[in-house]
């Protein structure tokens, strides 16, 4: 009980804490004034926490995401967003055990970069040659996707495509704990605002939690990169010492 009271309350800032009561807030007030589906609601409200949890570092992120994925999956199903629906159904889901049990091998409560020495992930950076081959593999996995969802039907098959293989790299990244995962996750919530904004535009109708959820993860991914190059030079700092 006394890990569970530090994981969740431990470690943050004034601002962290702020912004995430704001994030919160504004997702609950637009429910209020403009209801959606609870479900589309629920997994705004989770996503939020879970991204804002691993921007710092905090490996409880997986439980949260665990139930926005699965309602996410569900949503783009009644949208025909198929390549979002399988990317969260059969990669993100089945990833949230795995990333949990990959991170657990991995945190500290030791001088940490967290306020009170909150427990926090050890993150690492890419080299450059590691950075290439990123590229290569994303570029190469977009077009080949783009192919599969034109010939399933899929309602915008380049964006759709393009969104769900820069996904699926950056959550391999997250897995792995590199700081870059955030430059692609500031790529794919660009991308997937687009997604939804164009639904919006082509069929009249869109998810405005969902929509609004992902301009909070594009603000929280750039403080997400930010805070996680503190992250490794910290803790690289103190394997080289």
């Amino acid at each position: 009980m006394e890990w569970l009271k530090r994981e969740l309350f431990g470690g943050w800032t004034k601002f962290e804490a702020f912004w995430l009561l704001l994030f919160l807030g504004i997702q609950i007030a637009v429910f209020a004034v403009k209801p959606d589906s609870l479900a589309a609601s629920i997994a705004a409200i989770t996503g939020i926490l879970c991204v804002v949890f691993v921007g710092k570092g905090k490996i409880s992120n997986y439980f949260f995401g665990l139930i926005s994925v699965s309602l996410y999956a569900y949503i783009s199903y009644t949208f025909k967003l198929y390549g979002e629906m399988m990317l969260n159904l059969f990669v993100y889901v089945p990833v949230q055990f795995i990333g949990f049990a990959m991170w657990r091998r991995h945190m500290t409560d030791q001088n940490t970069v967290s306020l009170g020495n909150a427990e926090e992930v050890k993150a690492k950076a890419l080299t450059m040659r590691q950075w290439l081959w990123v590229v290569a593999l994303t570029v190469t996995g977009t077009l080949a996707y783009i192919e599969f969802l034109h010939y399933i039907g899929s309602a915008l098959p380049a964006l759709d495509g393009v969104t769900v293989v820069i996904s699926l790299v950056a959550q391999i990244l997250m897995l792995l704990r590199y700081r870059e995962q955030w430059v692609l996750w500031i790529l794919v919530n660009i991308l997937t605002i687009s997604l939804w904004a164009v639904m919006w535009l082509k069929q009249g109708e869109t998810s405005l939690p969902l929509l609004l959820m992902y301009c909070m993860y594009l603000c929280n991914s750039t403080y997400g990169y930010i805070n996680w190059t503190r992250l490794v030079r910290h803790h690289a700092g103190r394997q080289a010492a």
